[in-house]
């Protein structure tokens, strides 16, 4: 669970540039296209519910880009490369796509449990206390 340290008073994080910016490989520009509709998808949802702030904003986008990775993973598996290939001396063996896909989706779920974003750890989560306008007079009034 969260403890105290986070600051109320945080503003929802910017989506990542390099979520933004045109990748130069077709690859890198399927990751982040995937990337970027997730970050868009969840940030408001997760900052609404007090489960976001610009603290967080690094594991959200580890999260985005993992995700943008399984899925082109998964689309390389299910594609013309398939999920096992042939060696030079003619031995079948799994393609590292798989490999590839199987860790990203650890690196999604662990991400993903973060922020109370499967079953298991919704219950595991606390939202990020929102300042109210009693703490705002607490900055300008002696209380006590």
């Amino acid at each position: 669970q969260r403890g105290d340290g986070v600051a109320a008073a945080q503003k929802r994080p910017a989506c990542p540039r390099r979520f933004i910016n045109k990748q130069k490989t077709e690859d890198g520009e399927a990751v982040r296209l995937v990337a970027k509709r997730t970050w868009d998808r969840l940030a408001p949802a997760l900052y609404e519910a007090g489960l976001l702030a610009d603290t967080y904003r690094e594991t959200l986008e580890c999260l985005c880009d993992s995700f943008g990775r399984y899925t082109l993973a998964c689309a390389k598996c299910d594609g013309d490369e398939g999920m096992v290939i042939g060696t030079d001396k003619g031995n079948l063996v799994q393609s590292p796509w798989v490999a590839i896909r199987n860790k990203m989706y650890d690196q999604v779920y662990k991400a993903a449990a973060c922020f109370g974003l499967t079953p298991a750890d919704v219950s595991g989560v606390r939202a990020v206390e929102k300042p109210t306008a009693e703490d705002d007079k607490k900055k300008f009034f002696k209380t006590g």
